[in-house]
């Protein structure tokens, strides 16, 4: 990104008990991957409301957009709270006049009417993006200075984990396991799919790596909750 271009978080929805979370995060990265990458960096919601200062603090100097997946906006008032006002607050079931019910919770499910949400979703998010670079000229907002560090160049601490014998390095991941524990999640096998549902949406796992990635993250799970 050239000096001066204006950078905006985007934070979306952590939920997974809802389609409209699913939907949220997907939209988050068509956005961040396809349709804005100059101009956007994604700010990860469980390190964000953990306590991370390098998301905090990028949340207090940038433009910022929430992307919630219902009214409850756990990603505004959470954003709000730590970080101050944010710059425009979208809601996946409102912009889908909740027509959600027959959209899969799990991104691996994804059927044509998810994929018609995600865009629908996308193309509002995008819009926000826009609306924000118009109001700024497309430059950095005042009073940011130069020191101020993207919330993604930050180097986050890793757990390194073996996924089919290679060493892979998961960052933010002890973060995101103290998060997970403080609201239940019991450190045994039966942890695997909310482990996979959760990191998946700040590391790529490609379908095929699934079983690998369950497993590692079930004994790094339990490794790191004996600490």
């Amino acid at each position: 990104m050239a000096d001066g271009e204006v950078k905006i978080g985007i934070i979306s929805c952590s939920g997974e008990e809802i389609p409209e979370g699913t939907i949220s995060r997907l939209a988050t990265r068509r956005v961040l991957e396809l349709m804005r990458p100059g101009n956007t960096v994604t700010i990860c919601l469980p390190l964000f409301l953990a306590g991370n200062e390098a998301e905090q603090e990028f949340a207090r100097k940038h433009p910022t957009i929430t992307v919630d997946g219902c009214d409850k906006l756990c990603a505004k008032k959470g954003t709000e709270k730590h970080s101050g006002p944010v710059s425009a607050a979208l809601v996946v079931s409102e912009i889908l006049n909740g027509d959600c019910a027959c959209c899969a919770r799990s991104a691996k499910d994804r059927s044509e009417k998810d994929k018609e949400a995600v865009w629908l979703v996308s193309e509002e998010i995008a819009k926000a993006v826009d609306t924000i670079l118009a109001e700024n000229n497309g430059c950095r907002t005042p009073g940011d200075g130069d020191s101020t560090e993207c919330a993604c160049s930050k180097p986050i601490p890793g757990i390194e984990v073996q996924i089919d014998g290679k060493s892979v390095t998961i960052a933010g991941l002890g973060i995101i396991f103290d998060h997970l524990a403080e609201n239940g999640l019991v450190a045994d096998d039966s942890s695997g799919d909310k482990l996979l549902e959760t990191v998946r949406i700040y590391h790529q796992i490609e379908p095929e790596e699934e079983t690998a990635y369950k497993s590692a993250l079930i004994s790094a799970y339990k490794t790191h909750r004996r600490q």
